[in-house]
Parts: C-alpha cells; sequence; structure tokens
C-alpha cells in the first residue's frame, strides 16, 4: 500500500509492505554404488517468513533545493525446519527475529548547471537467534550503522559529469544465516552460517559523457566479503560441504566505453567493459591468483526500418576472468529482434530470437583447498518466440510506490 500527497509544500509519501511466505521441500535421493553398497536418503525442509515494513518520507523546498527526512521501519520472522528420516543428517529448527529500525536525510540542490545530492542514513538493527526455541547468545547481533552518500554533477552543452561517493550494506539471506546442513549426495553437503556478518561496501564513481560518447569508471571496497566456500564437513572424510564465509576485504575495478551514434536509419551502440577484482585468495589456502581481470563486448544493432517498424542484432562477448574463487570461461551469444508499434503505439508486436547459435554455456571452475569443482554446460537458452503488448496508459505514468523494507525482501 501507498499513499502520495502534499499538505501546502509539504509533500508526504509513505509506504506499507506486508510478506507472508511459505516454502517446503521434500527430496527423496537413491543412490547406488558397487563398493559402499546402495542407500536412501529423505529429506524435508519448510521455511516460514513474516515481513512488515514501512517507509514516511517527507519533502519541502528548502532554499534552491529540496530536503527529504524520513524513517523505514521492518520487522521480520524467519523459521526454518531441516529433518532428514534416516539420520546422516542432524535436524534442525531455526528462527530469526529482526527489527530494522533506520532514520535518513537528504538534500538536492540544482544551481545553474550544477548538481549536489547530499543523504545520510543511520540503521539500527537487532537480530535474535533461536534454536529449538532456545535464544542463542553468539549468533544473536545487534548493528549500529551510519551511511552517507554524495554526488555532484555538472552539465554544459554536450558535456555532462557526475562524480559520486556512497557506503552501503548487504546483509546474508536468512537462508545462508540458518544453520541445517543440507544433503546433495554421499560426498556433498550444503550449509547455512549463523555467524555470518553482513558485508560493508563503499562505492566511488565517476561518469563523463560528451555528445554520444559515454565513459564510466568505479572503484568497491568491500569489508567482510561474502563468498560460497568449500571445506571439509568432518576430519578424515571425503564429504565436501559449501558454506557462505567472510573473508576479511576485496577491492573491484571498473571501466566501460560507450558510444551510440546515429547514421540515418541505423543506431548502433557499442560498451566495452573492463572489470577486475583484488582478492587474496592465497591467504585462504588457494595456491593461484585470481585476479585476472573480464572485458566484455555489447554491440547492440537497431535498424529504422520504417516509423513504426525496427530490428535489433545484439551480439555479446566476455574474455575468461576469476570471481571470487571461480574461474569464468569465455562467452559469446547472439540474439535478434523485430518490433512493429500498431495504433498510435499501443500495441507492440514483435519476434525475438535468442542465442541463435547455441553458444551460451555455463562454464566455470571453482578452486578450493580440498576440491575442484568444474562446470561446462549448454543450459537450453536457444529459442525463439513472439509477443504481443498492449499498453493500456501510453498518455502517461501514475505513480505505484516503491516499496518499503526493500533490501529485507530480498533477503525472504
Amino acid at each position: 500500500m501507498y499513499y502520495v500527497g502534499k499538505a501546502g509544500k509539504l509533500g508526504i509519501d509513505f509506504n506499507g509492505t506486508w510478506i507472508w511466505k511459505k516454502n517446503t521441500r521434500n527430496q527423496a535421493s537413491h543412490e547406488e554404488s558397487l563398493q559402499l553398497g546402495n542407500r536412501e536418503v529423505n529429506t524435508y525442509n519448510v521455511n516460514r517468513n513474516n515481513l512488515l515494513a514501512g517507509k514516511l518520507v517527507l519533502s519541502y523546498p528548502v532554499w534552491k533545493g529540496e530536503l527529504s527526512v524520513g524513517s523505514e521501519i521492518s520487522r521480520s520472522n524467519n523459521h526454518g525446519v531441516y529433518t532428514n528420516m534416516e539420520q546422516v543428517l542432524l535436524p534442525s529448527d531455526d528462527e530469526i527475529k529482526e527489527s530494522n529500525t533506520a532514520a535518513f536525510a537528504e538534500y538536492q540542490l540544482n544551481l545553474g548547471g550544477w548538481n549536489f545530492v547530499g543523504g545520510l542514513r543511520y540503521e539500527s538493527v537487532n537480530s535474535d537467534y533461536y534454536s529449538f526455541g532456545k535464544f542463542q547468545t553468539e549468533p544473536s547481533r545487534k548493528y549500529r550503522d551510519w551511511f552517507p552518500s554524495v554526488t555532484l554533477g555538472w552539465e554544459k552543452n554536450k558535456w555532462g559529469v557526475l562524480l559520486g561517493y556512497d557506503k552501503r550494506i548487504s546483509r546474508p539471506s536468512y537462508r545462508s544465516l540458518n544453520s541445517n546442513v543440507q544433503y546433495d549426495n554421499r560426498y556433498q553437503y550444503e550449509g547455512g552460517n549463523p555467524l555470518l556478518r553482513p558485508t560493508i561496501k563503499q562505492n566511488l564513481s565517476l561518469n563523463v559523457t560528451y555528445s554520444w560518447l559515454s565513459f564510466i569508471a568505479g572503484y568497491r571496497r568491500d569489508k567482510d566479503v561474502q563468498q560460497s566456500f568449500g571445506s571439509l564437513y568432518k576430519e578424515g572424510t571425503e564429504i565436501t560441504i559449501w558454506t557462505d564465509r567472510n573473508f576479511d576485504k576485496a577491492e573491484f575495478y571498473n571501466l566501460s566505453l560507450t558510444a551510440s551514434p546515429k547514421f540515418g536509419f541505423y543506431l548502433p551502440t557499442l560498451t566495452v567493459s573492463y572489470w577486475q577484482q583484488n582478492f587474496d585468495t592465497k591467504a585462504y589456502g588457494v595456491d593461484r591468483n585470481f585476479n585476472k581481470p573480464e572485458w566484455e563486448f555489447d554491440f547492440r544493432n537497431w535498424f529504422t526500418l520504417n516509423k513504426t517498424t525496427k530490428a535489433m542484432l545484439y551480439l555479446h562477448y566476455s574474455t575468461s576472468y576469476y570471481n571470487g574463487f571461480t574461474y569464468y570461461n569465455h562467452g559469446f551469444r547472439v540474439n535478434a529482434r523485430v518490433q512493429k508499434k500498431f495504433f498510435d503505439d499501443k500495441i507492440t508486436a514483435a519476434i525475438i530470437a535468442n542465442d541463435i547459435f547455441r553458444t551460451k554455456r555455463d562454464s566455470w571452475t571453482g578452486y578450493f583447498p580440498v576440491t575442484t569443482m568444474l562446470r561446462d554446460a549448454y543450459t537450453f537458452t536457444q529459442s525463439i518466440g513472439a509477443s504481443i503488448t498492449y499498453n493500456f496508459n501510453t498518455s502517461r505514468s501514475k505513480y505505484k510506490g516503491t516499496g518499503a523494507g526493500n533490501a529485507e525482501k530480498e533477503r525472504l
């Protein structure tokens, strides 16, 4: 639910969200082995989630800009139960009750060709952890954090420059925080980590545009990085368990250059991107340098056939690179699209072809101290289809609300 309105010069924007979810999973595994014998493993998992959140923002003109202040409150509950009939794995019964109260302020100012936006957010989070109904002190946490943000922009003629900084937080999903150990097969389990901490992210970005050219540069530093990691389930076994863990820090760099000129009926857009991590994987038992960068090439070609018909040919190529503890192989794909509009743009019909040459693959290798995981698979992305879209209201767009507790929704 949402409300937007004004009382004189005072702007009022309210959003409310309520979510209830229940997910269940039954898994029956039948394994056959001449050396180890046959085995049946049956597991049952149920997760119940509740979220109630509200967000109120008040805005008022101050000098030549606008000041916004507000508050966001959310209350969430996550309860998960995991059982294994054969008792190959221990059962779990976890409940996390979390409250998040935030206050924030933002000021926007426009002076000639200059634009300034500065903001500050304060969050107070209490997370209470229960196992089989009993309160657990160690995984229960309290967080008190400040998150500033600032952007400075300038525009003149064909030029535009935007410089920004912000500090954000990425909290673990509730699935990652539970203590259950999920059975995959005789040699692999998946588990949660109740002691997982949030990741603090600091971003610095620069965006420069001139006519049909644009350049973006970015730097990000993460503290308490979250990564999936493979380790031994128990000493003396050959069982690998996959859990999310915190690692001290990582840095990320990105650059991109985009050209989008216009040649009559032909509108090409070419983007060349660079991305690289600086992550000391050798400190965690992996004898390999994982800092090989990724280069991406996106080439989108639009052809205006007439006033109502357009066609597009899209080509994408990415080089091999490292992300976290994983090496990703190079990738290539070609898509195409033809679309036509009818009745004053109210109806759009399109024919779409994806991965025309069947070249897109899910191909990677994960390197960990106790195991190496390799996957090279075609995931059936080649497709051809048609769509018809009808726009009920093409004259104006209505406010639809921005929601409340959006970060919590992602965690559920």
